[in-house]
């Protein structure tokens, strides 16, 4: 615990609270000089901006309040005004007091600071990225897939016997030409889903197919030129043509760099912002009383 405190980002994460909850008990009792008297002033505005964003950059909010045309600041105020002025209201008839919607609300207000001060102090070396890389590599394993169109011919529309028949005669017509992947719609009968299939796995492929016709498919060799078939569906005979087909394969850390940090980022910013609540949660004593009732 005291090697925790000792932490810079923990001094951070306390100096940000320790602001906000300075802020918090100050200005009220600057403003309830007057309690039905609200002052818009330009800390106030920057404050009500930051809120409104939930990004915590004193800098940004001023350059965004003084960019604001004076249509866009009367806005601005009104909008200030309005929350203010109801926020008091709710104060005045005690609805803060055990309501649970209000206090998750409190909460969640917090937390947004919290994770704006961990964010500020928070990133990730090129070491952890390729240690979390090695730590989750099946979370980017890329499945196989394949390209291909297909020709078909219904069962419910021609028998099952005829079907399979027709194509196995326009199987030897497409060979012949041979008719090219762009040329397909121009044969067979229409299907329930797609005539062309770019880049799909075979998980989505059996979504269409059924799991054996995807099967199938997938152990055919890629050629632009030649058609395979009669391939067996739950509507039909398929005659396919496979134009490209990738094994899966791990990517290499290079191809996929920034999605692997965005990853490790964020865990590492939960892992951080958990040891800042628990900070704080560590702060208070805890008392424990029966809560198990008489019969416990």
């Amino acid at each position: 615990m005291k090697k925790f405190l000792r932490e810079p980002l923990v001094h951070f994460l306390a100096i940000g609270i320790g602001l906000f909850v300075l802020f918090d008990l100050v200005a009220p009792e600057d403003n309830n000089l007057d309690s039905r008297t609200i002052v818009v002033d330009r800390d106030a505005l920057l404050t009500f901006v930051q809120f409104r964003s939930k990004a915590f950059n004193p800098e940004v909010a001023a350059a965004r309040l003084d960019t604001l045309s004076d249509t866009e600041l009367d806005r601005l105020i009104a909008d200030y005004v309005r929350e203010e002025a109801l926020h008091r209201e709710a104060l005045a008839l005690g609805m803060e007091q055990n309501d649970y919607v209000i206090k998750q609300r409190l909460i969640q207000s917090l937390m947004f600071i919290t994770n704006g001060f961990v964010s500020a102090a928070v990133d990730v070396s090129d070491e952890e990225i390729s240690k979390y890389y090695e730590a989750h590599r099946d979370d980017y394993y890329v499945d196989p897939y394949v390209t291909f169109t297909h020709v078909y011919f219904s069962t419910d529309r021609h028998g099952r016997d005829q079907a399979r028949q027709l194509a196995e005669t326009k199987l030897a017509e497409l060979n012949d030409g041979p008719v090219p992947f762009s040329e397909s719609p121009r044969h067979g009968d229409r299907f329930l889903y797609n005539v062309n299939y770019v880049e799909r796995t075979e998980d989505f492929i059996g979504s269409h197919f059924g799991r054996p016709m995807a099967a199938a498919l997938f152990a055919l060799e890629a050629d632009e030129q030649r058609w395979h078939g009669p391939l067996e569906s739950a509507y039909g005979y398929h005659l396919v043509l496979v134009t490209k087909r990738t094994e899966g394969h791990y990517p290499p850390l290079g191809e996929i760099a920034d999605s692997v940090r965005e990853d490790a980022l964020r865990v590492k910013l939960d892992e951080q912002n958990d040891r800042a609540v628990q900070a704080i949660v560590d702060t208070y004593e805890v008392r424990m009383g029966d809560v198990r009732g008489m019969g416990g």
